[in-house]
This record gives structure tokens, sequence and C-alpha cells, in this order.
């Protein structure tokens, strides 16, 4: 007995209307992948033309940088410690530099060295996978094109994100660009269940963690961890005992090979961590107040609504946080859309989003916030390791991003029955209207209130005079007066949609045009400053006559720079007794707190032979010598110790606080004693009838080797950071590295001629590899399952989705 043909199957006349819907649907999607990807090439055309950016943050770890990849493209070797900055420092550990454990950097590499592509193609492709991925996971979540296209647009371009990868902050964004595809992976996972997802997710969560910035990762896995637990609510609810099961299976199993692929590096960093100052304060943690000094000050809530509110960075910036270059702004039709989204949609979506913007902007509160951000601090693991708390934002942006999409879906969507008399857009156009005489009368308002405000502004920063304070009231003006009116046009092109005088099509291209103005004359004013040309660029490296005068000299020494963040010498292979980075090491933080680089004695001890100085030293300074005499001048500081010596007497103290107090108050003599702070007995030394010789054999990054001879027993005192490491042999035989004038290395030496040789071998790095091996072949063993069990159900169509993550078409809108 024949069947008559189901309804939407192939060879009928439904099935042909319904394959030429979903044919026009591909090319939709198309176009709003296309769109999102345009429109963030234009929003950083200067790196498309091959520009690069330019700031403090970009250059300072660049001059390590140079030196360290020239290690590594001459074949010597991969730099796991850095001994240009402070007295050393793990680089690998510390996350300062670590090429090549990305997996993408290799092509990165190709395309710029081989195929010529502009030097920040690197920074550009995380900005077009932020919004390509945000386009897939809106529509994931239900979205139509337009509004997907719009969501990413507001997400890869709003000023924060700009910011951070125009100030030198590459790391930053490349992993917050993971956070869109991690949320799609996962989703998939969680309403299909298939190992192949599962397997992506993982991947994907391991080359986040392999970008290096372990705060974002932190917030992101928050994040996901949140939506777990409210998908699995949802699903135990429902009965679906399963899918919730699976839901919060599946973010551990995936979490934990993610993990697993990258503890190559995170073991290094972690075992750093407890030698750094993220590790010495409160809880073994950074310290409470250290950690919230980049505190979001509640009132500052209203940058989201006028940018300028609180100026626009530098002078102008009278906001709360010790400075800022721009303003947390994510555009005020895109936070509109995502209020109305959040009052009149519904289903578990939008209450986890929600949720998580509120939770975000709270905890980016701060100090301000102190219960809740001290409960985290001291109970939530490893959240004690961050500081700038104002940096969860992120998800604060990545959640308006999505409601604010959702948002512009349902707010174009028509009812399908609208009462008599009744305009479905009427309620749109009054709001148009009212957001233009709002934003006028904010600006009329900002206006009549300016002098109190200037006054407010110059009490609140030191730095802030009445021009720089006029100068942010008149910002702030202008912007209140244009948030309206990009509010007013975009309220105004849906109002006309509902009405039906103008395609929905029409409509969506024009809120996403309004964004796109609005955040442009924001984001220019971040990017434009930063731009240069890479010949600008080059030109913080080039050899100046002083440098040129440093290099002439073949001793190891260290130098104290001009400015306290001068990395650049490391370039050319000069060691700073100073430099930068936001985990330095403990023991040296402790000695600058509370010795400091108060005398020529106290540099003398560390090694410092010069002195960079932009002015003369007065004539009665005992220990200096000029000799370079140039814009930039070079004292010699005479009698500085060399890197390494002996010494033939060791002084026994109660602790590393009587150390300290007594190398601040210059109670000892460094040359010819060392300080012993340890419990242990020290070794036997004895007085030498004839001088030391200590010869440096090799020096590099991660070792060192030393000719010493000595008539009678000794200490070998190296003036590097004490780090447990390091390991040493003395003529092959394994010796012990003692912690001596409280952060130096020594080494017992016996009577004669000894070849002394420190190697850095993180012992955590070999058991990492050996973990992020195995779980690397389990995920390719779980892709494999999943391709398996996928030819396997090809015969038939994929079970519809169950609902773990329902968009605005299942939730319902008004």
């Amino acid at each position: 007995m024949s069947r008559a043909p189901r309804r939407g199957a192939p060879g009928t006349a439904s099935g042909a209307r319904h394959g030429a819907r979903e044919s026009e649907r591909a090319v939709d999607w198309r176009w709003a992948y296309a769109a999102a990807a345009i429109l963030v090439l234009l929003f950083f055309y200067p790196i498309v033309g091959g520009s690069v950016f330019i700031s403090p943050d970009s250059v300072a770890p660049a001059g390590f940088a140079k030196i360290a990849m020239e290690e590594i493209h001459t074949g010597r070797g991969y730099p796991l410690w850095n001994p240009y900055h402070f007295l050393g420092m793990p680089s690998f550990g510390s996350l300062a530099f670590v090429p090549y454990v990305y997996p993408p950097d290799p092509i990165f590499g190709f395309l710029n060295q081989t195929l010529r592509f502009p030097d920040l193609t690197w920074l550009l492709a995380h900005y077009l996978l932020l919004a390509v991925s945000m386009v897939a996971l809106l529509r994931a979540l239900g979205a139509g094109p337009e509004a997907a296209a719009f969501g990413a647009v507001t997400l890869a371009v709003t000023p924060n994100l700009v910011a951070v990868g125009a100030f030198g902050h590459g790391s930053q964004i490349m992993t917050a660009a993971y956070l869109p595809l991690l949320f799609l992976l996962y989703d998939r996972f969680a309403r299909r269940g298939s190992l192949l997802w599962l397997a992506g997710f993982a991947t994907a969560a391991a080359f986040q963690l392999l970008r290096g910035h372990v705060q974002i990762v932190f917030y992101s896995w928050l994040a996901l961890t949140g939506y777990a637990v409210f998908l699995a609510v949802a699903a135990a609810r429902e009965g679906r005992g399963g899918d919730a099961g699976r839901a919060l299976g599946g973010l551990l199993a995936g979490l934990l090979l993610g993990f697993g692929m990258s503890a190559f590096l995170y073991l290094p960093v972690h075992e750093y961590s407890k030698l750094s100052i993220r590790g010495g304060g409160e809880a073994g943690g950074a310290g409470l107040a250290y950690a919230t000094s980049w505190s979001f000050h509640p009132r500052e809530v209203l940058t989201f609504l006028i940018p300028g509110m609180f100026g626009f960075g530098g002078r102008t910036y009278w906001g709360s946080m010790p400075f800022t270059d721009y303003p947390n702004y994510m555009g005020i039709v895109p936070l509109g859309l995502a209020v109305f989204a959040a009052v009149r949609t519904r289903g578990v979506l939008r209450a986890y989003l929600i949720a998580l913007a509120a939770v975000a902007l709270l905890v980016s509160f701060g100090k301000h916030f102190q219960p809740l951000y001290s409960l985290l601090y001291y109970h939530l693991p490893f959240f004690n390791k961050f500081r700038v708390p104002v940096m969860i934002l992120v998800l604060v942006q990545f959640a308006v991003a999505i409601l604010a999409a959702l948002g512009l879906e349902a707010a174009l969507r028509r009812p399908d029955a609208v009462a008599k008399g009744r305009d479905p857009g009427a309620a749109w156009l009054k709001g148009a209207l009212f957001a233009a005489v709002g934003g006028v009368g904010v600006l009329v308002l900002l206006q009549l209130l300016a002098p109190s405000l200037q006054q407010v502004a110059m009490r609140s920063r030191p730095g802030v005079d009445s021009a720089a304070a006029r100068a942010a009231l008149d910002m702030a003006s202008m912007d209140a007066a244009k948030s309206g009116l990009f509010l007013a046009a975009a309220l105004a092109a849906i109002g006309l949609a509902r009405r039906g005088r103008i395609r929905r099509l029409a409509a969506a291209l024009l809120v996403l045009l309004v964004t796109a103005i609005d955040l442009w004359t924001i984001d220019r004013r971040i990017i434009d400053p930063q731009v240069a040309t890479e010949r600008q660029y080059d030109a913080n490296f080039s050899e100046t006559p002083e440098v040129a005068f440093l290099r002439s000299d073949s001793t190891q020494f260290r130098v104290l720079p001009l400015r306290w963040d001068d990395s650049r010498l490391a370039a050319f292979g000069i060691a700073s007794v100073l430099g930068y980075h936001p985990a330095k090491p403990r023991l040296y933080q402790a000695f600058m707190d509370t010795v400091g680089l108060t005398s020529v004695a106290i540099l003398q001890s560390l090694n410092v032979k010069y002195i960079l100085t932009d002015g003369y030293y007065p004539p009665d300074v005992v220990g200096v010598a000029l000799r370079h005499d140039g814009s930039i001048k070079v004292y010699e500081v005479e009698g500085a110790l060399p890197r390494a010596y002996l010494v033939h007497r060791v002084r026994r103290v109660r602790d590393d606080s009587v150390a300290l107090a007594m190398m601040r108050t210059g109670m000892f003599e460094p040359r010819a004693e060392a300080l012993w702070s340890s419990p242990e007995t020290p070794p036997a030394v004895g007085e030498p009838q004839m001088r030391d010789s200590v010869q440096t054999i090799r020096y590099g990054f991660n070792e060192a080797e030393y000719l010493v001879s000595t008539q009678a027993p000794g200490l070998l005192v190296t003036v590097e950071e004490y780090d447990p490491d390091w390991t040493v042999t003395v003529d092959g035989s394994r010796a012990t590295i003692h912690r001596v004038n409280y952060l130096m290395r020594g080494v017992a030496i016996p009577v004669g001629v000894h070849r002394v040789r420190y190697e850095y071998s993180p012992r955590s790095l070999a058991a990492g590899a050996r973990i992020s091996l195995a779980s690397g072949v389990a995920t390719l063993l779980l892709a494999a399952g999943g391709l398996w069990l996928g030819r396997r159900r090809s015969g038939g169509r994929d079970a519809a989705p169950r609902g773990a993550m329902s968009g605005p078409d299942r939730e319902g809108t008004p």
C-alpha cells in the first residue's frame, strides 16, 4: 500500500519551498558572518594597513623578547629564566615570555615572515575570532542573522576590548576572544551530547589557557561553571536528570582535559606563583589592598550611559581608579536593547545572563563592595591571586552583547495579531522622542551643574586642574547628547519596522549602523593615539650613545635605569636592577620595600655598576664618577661587586627580618661576609692567604658557569635571585644552593680550583609535559570516538535540540 509523501519531504512542493527558505537562510548567515568580519576590519584599518600600536605596555616587554627570540632563532635554547630584570626571575613560569606554546603561533609567524602579512595579524585574527564565534553562538541561541551580526560587532569593538589590544595587552584580548567559542562548543555538547563537541570544547579551553592571561581564563571558566549550573538546575526541574548530569559532567571533563593539555605551562606558573608577590600576601594571595587597587566605583556605572562622564583617560580622568585610558562604555543602543531583553523575554538563558552581568558588576566594585570581594578573596580558590577587579567587566560586556542581540531579535518581531486600533510601533517611537529630549536635557543639566562638578572632579584627583575638569565636563555633555540621539535613531528604526513602514532587515541595518558609528567615535579616540609605523616602533630599540657606551663594557653588571619601568635595555643584553612585571619575585619586592636602593653601598652589593640619569650629580656625592656625558649621562658606581664572588665569613642572624635590617643599615660587609638566616648549620669557611679568583666561563639565560680558585673553604655568592628550581654542580657533583643575604644564592666551595655550573630547570615543567601529552592523547581519542559514533548515526537525522539553551524564539517574547 503506497503512502502519500510526508509534508516537507524532498520532491514535494512544500519540500521545495522549505529548501528555498533554507537556502535563503544560509545566504543570510553568510551575510551575518561577513558583516561582522568586515566591520572589525574597518575598525582596525590601521592594522590592516600595516601599522602597529606603540604604548608603554607594548614596548616594555619587547626588550627582553627581542634578545630571547635571538636565543631561540640561533638554536641556543629556549629561555626559561630572565636575567635582565630585577635580580633575575622566571620568564616562562611568570608568563613573561612563552613563545610557541600557543599552537597558532607558527601560523602567524609564517603569515608575517613568509607571506608578509601585517605585523599585528595575530591581534587582528583574534578580534575576528571573537566576532565570528559570537555570530555562531548567537545563531545557536536562536537569534536571526541581523541580530547575531549586531551582537557580535557590539562585543568585538566594545571600547574595553579595543583598548586592551591598542595598549599592549594582547594576551588579554586573545584570551577573551575564546569566550564565545567556549560557550558555543559547550552548548553544542550540552544539547547534543556529541563527544566531538566535547573534544572541541576541551581543545578551545587549552588554547585559551595557552594564551597566558590567567585572570581572563579564570573569569571565563567561572562564567561557564555558572551556566552549567543553570542548565543542570533547569534540566533537573523538568525531570531530565541525564541532561543535568551531562551539563555538569561535560563541563568538568572538558575543563580538566583543557587544563591537562596546558599543564606543561601551568604547573611552572603555579610553582612560581608561590614565589611571587601574588602568592606572598594574605591567605597566600596578592594582598587584599593590592588586589583591589583597580576597583570600579559604583558611580562610574554612569560611563555605561555617558562615556565621558568621568573624563576620557589621561589628565581628564577623575574617577576612583589609579588611572585609566578609556571608559567602560558598551554602546547606548546595545545597553538599551539588553535592558529590554532582560525585562521582556523569558527563559533560563535570560535569567543566567542577568545573573552573570549582575554578579560580575558587583565583583568589579572590589573594595567599594568589600563584603562580596572579601568573601571571594578568602574562600574562592585562586581568586586571591588576581588584582584589577575592573577586569571582570568583560563578563558584563559579554552578557550585554548577547542580551542586546536577543533584545533586537524580539523587538523586530512583529506581533502575529495586533489589537484593533493598537499601534505596535507607538511605544518605540515615543521612546525615541524621550531619548532625544533626555539626551539634550542631560546636556543642559550638566552645564547648569558645571561649577559644582568641576570642584568635585578637582577634589577627586590631585592631578586634575580646572582646565582638565572643564574638558571632562564638556566631553560628558557632548556624549550625553550623542547618546540620546543615537538611542533615539535606533528606537525610531525599530518602531517604524514594527509599524511595517520599513523592512526588518533595513531596521536592523540602521540599528547596526547607529551602534557602529557610536562605538567608532569612542574607539578612534583609543586606537588612533597609539598607532605608529614599524619604523617608529623599532626606534625604541635603536642604539643610543649611552647604550653604545654600556655595551662597550664586557664585564657582567647591572644598571640603575633612568625610568624604573624601562625594559628596553634588555634588548641589548644590558641587565637592569629594576623593571616591570605584575608578579615580581616576592624576595626581590620585600628587599626593595624594606631596604630599597637608598645608598651607593646597596647599589654596589647588587652588582649595579652604572647609573643612568638626565642630570648631573652634585660634586660632593661620593662613590660615583661620570663616565659618559650626553643627553643621558652614565655614572659609574665605583667598587660595585661582581656578579659572583667568594666570601670567607658567614654571619648567622635570627631570621630574614634581621637580615633585611642589617642590609638596610649597612651593618655587614657584603665583600667579606654573607648573612645566613636559615636554621640549617652554615658551611665551614676559612680565611685564605692569597686572593681568590672567580672567572666566568659561560653565562646564559638558563645556565651560568664559573671557574673558582681559593686556598680556603668559602661561600660563592651569586648576586642573583634565589629560586629552588636552580641546581648547581661543583666539578660535576651535585651541590646545594643556599639562600644568603636574604635573596641571593650561595654555594659552599672547598679548597682548590673548581668548575661551578648553575642550571635552571623547573621540575614542574617535565611533570607538566607528561600530563599534557596524556591529556592530548585522551582528547584525540575522544574526538575519534565522537566521529565514529557520528558516522554510525549518519543514516538518520540529528535529534532535535533539547532546549538546553533556548533562544528567544523558544522562550517567548512580547
